[in-house]
């Protein structure tokens, strides 16, 4: 597997991460892990596969999804981005479709 890539072709964008800032890397990596994990409590096996992008831009998270994702498909990122393994600081989400934001939440 290719640096920065992830099964099933999603890319986590590191470009953003300052030398000292790669903690942000492994961040978005528990987010994952977090969010698949509740989607494998639910049975939804599409739900890595529908993620295009995920990346961390000053604390604000950023999903760039290939199909539209349902709302309990959000809402695995979204309980995820609040849990305490993120260092969560109240910042928003934004999920998007190609060039089309799909939502934003604070």
């Amino acid at each position: 597997m290719e640096d920065g890539s992830y099964p099933y072709e999603l890319k986590i964008d590191g470009a953003r991460a300052d030398e000292d800032q790669h903690w942000r890397i492994a961040r978005i990596h528990r987010i994952l892990g977090y969010a698949q994990s509740l989607a494998d409590l639910d049975n939804n096996t599409e739900f890595c596969q529908k993620l295009e992008s995920i990346y961390d831009d000053k604390g604000s998270l950023f999903i760039g999804w290939k199909t539209n994702p349902s709302d309990e498909e959000k809402e695995y990122m979204r309980k995820a981005w609040e849990s305490i393994v993120t260092d969560y600081e109240s910042n928003p989400i934004e999920h998007s479709l190609g060039d089309l934001i799909l939502s934003t939440k604070p």
